[in-house]
């Protein structure tokens, strides 16, 4: 997995898990959430994203894999790709 750290513009489902999200210029559909968990990180910990992070991994409509983050402020993050 690569890591990055992007941040994203996302719409979710009912239950706040990712329905799709903005990434080099196309809405990537999210097929199925592969796998989901929370941690809580210090400030220093992911470049900088602290607090309770809600993690998915999930599998695009372009086939690609992808690791996001929801922080505790609603924000989101694409933290890696894997290839």
């Amino acid at each position: 997995m690569r890591r990055v750290k992007e941040s994203l513009h996302v719409v979710t489902e009912d239950d706040q898990s990712p329905k799709m999200f903005y990434r080099g210029g196309n809405w990537l559909h999210v097929v199925s959430v592969i796998d989901e968990w929370r941690e809580i990180n210090n400030w220093w910990d992911l470049g900088g994203l602290g607090g309770e992070m809600h993690f998915y991994v999930v599998l695009a409509g372009n086939y690609g894999v992808y690791q996001l983050c929801r922080d505790e402020r609603g924000n989101w993050y694409l933290v890696g790709v894997f290839d």
